[in-house]
């Protein structure tokens, strides 16, 4: 049979569908049956352009990047120096002190390289105060617009990605008629109830404990009215519910699917038609063996079946599912609150992946021949956290000789790969890197190290 756009039908100048923007995932997954023109380019100016805009900061801060951008997503912040407020956009921290001019609040101040602000011609010795960077406090505050994550551009985003997912684990092309409801919502944005944020806090923290940090999740279920629902997580920070059909349909068998994008693009799935055949299979994972004294465990047949934790979650989580999502299509306080905290946990934690620390090491290094100078009043918490982490690189003189190493020597030093930077944390980094005279040659070396470690 001939391939057709899941949209309309059509069946020329079909295109492959990014189903998670290019910009939001590190992990790309594609439909390949949706026409180019009407239902893949334009939905990037209807809704997805806006909600990857208002999401700058935290792929930013999650080292996401377009492929088809050469930098990081760029956000405004306003920087205080020295008691002066500066209103910026910036990619990185970095871009703060390389030939970068800001315009104080107000337009009184510039701030910039001193041989670039030199150069302007009323600039003299006089107007001019030299500041060493690493001698003051730098504060950096960044708002966030929430109103992004009930807007209808996010709803209509969370739809299209639920449907062309949903429509890819089943090998549907061509246009269903039982879609019609959720296709019309995507593409013109008519229709009620379809996607729904959760605000059921179990579910968040068991997914949070389940999951890799940062990373998407995308699974399936039926409903107790026969209806076929996605649960989308976006980054761990908000779930959504998106209804894709009325009732199950035969052309899709395939209705308990989970799937879990992380950021180092690492993915995990599985894919059953019911789920009592899900149940079956989970069961038989395990085989039962005797402790003594009459006393029987179930241990894994595999113990290097990753997928069994995410089957464990489905299978205790399913009755919530089904009754206990405490959904709204509008926010409350509490979905707010959530939305909130979650949103500080990811920009306040850190996970280590080769991508974000050869950024780092890229953005903060002209050349690894050069002094390294902190700033022990520095406020920017995941850097002191980075350049750490090129410090015990360095330090280990070659024991840690790649990202397994060094996951195995923060496992032991913060008791997991996720690490919350707290101000506690950060104090305690700052007098182990300090206390050593030649902290920058170690970083410097720690540095290197990880330019030279290859992507697997």
């Amino acid at each position: 049979m001939e391939n057709q756009c899941i949209y309309c039908g059509i069946a020329s100048d079909l295109s492959k569908s990014d189903i998670i923007p290019d910009a939001l995932t590190n992990a790309k997954i594609i439909n390949p049956n949706v026409c180019r023109i009407e239902h893949n380019n334009k939905f990037s100016d209807l809704f997805e352009g806006e909600v990857i805009r208002k999401l700058a900061l935290i792929t930013n801060g999650l080292d996401i990047k377009s492929s088809k951008s050469k930098t990081y997503a760029s956000y405004s912040t306003q920087i205080n120096i020295d008691g002066t407020e500066y209103s910026t956009k910036i990619s990185s921290e970095t871009e703060l002190f390389r030939n970068k001019k800001m315009r104080s609040v107000g337009g009184k101040f510039l701030f910039g390289p001193i041989e670039e602000i030199k150069k302007i011609k009323v600039a003299n010795d006089k107007n001019i105060t030299q500041i060493d960077v690493n001698q003051i406090e730098i504060e950096k505050k960044v708002n966030i617009d929430l109103s992004v994550f009930f807007s209808e551009s996010m709803y209509r985003m969370m739809a299209k990605i639920a449907f062309e997912w949903y429509c890819l684990q089943n090998d549907i092309s061509g246009k269903v008629e039982a879609f019609e409801p959720i296709i019309q919502f995507i593409t013109n944005g008519i229709g009620d109830d379809i996607v729904k944020i959760v605000g059921n806090e179990e579910l968040y923290s068991t997914l949070k404990v389940t999951t890799n940090f940062g990373s998407h999740t995308l699974l399936s279920y039926v409903a107790k009215d026969n209806s076929v629902n996605i649960l989308v997580s976006l980054f761990g920070i908000a779930i959504y519910n998106i209804k894709i059909c009325d009732s199950v349909i035969d052309k899709c068998r395939n209705n308990v699917i989970f799937q879990e994008l992380s950021l180092d693009a690492k993915r995990v799935q599985f894919k059953f038609d019911t789920f009592e055949h899900f149940k079956h299979d989970f069961h038989n994972k395990f085989t039962e063996v005797e402790l003594g004294n009459g006393v029987k465990a179930k241990i894994p047949k595999d113990m290097t079946d990753v997928s069994i934790q995410y089957q464990f979650f489905y299978g205790t989580n399913f009755t919530l599912f089904q009754v206990d999502l405490q959904c709204a299509n509008k926010p409350n306080e509490k979905i707010i609150n959530l939305i909130i905290k979650n949103m500080e946990d990811t920009l306040q934690s850190s996970a280590v992946t080769l991508r974000g620390l050869k950024r780092f090491v890229k953005e903060n290094f002209n050349s690894f021949d050069e002094e390294i100078k902190l700033n022990p009043k520095g406020t920017n918490k995941k850097a002191v956290f980075m350049f750490y982490l090129l410090f015990i690189v360095g330090q280990s003189n070659g024991a840690i000789k790649d990202l397994s190493d060094l996951n195995k020597e923060l496992k032991d030093k913060f008791s997991g790969e996720t690490i919350g930077i707290s101000d506690e944390v950060i104090c305690k980094l700052n007098d182990e890197i300090f206390s050593t005279a030649d902290y920058s040659d170690i970083i410097l070396k720690g540095a290197k190290t990880i330019d030279s470690w290859n992507y697997e």
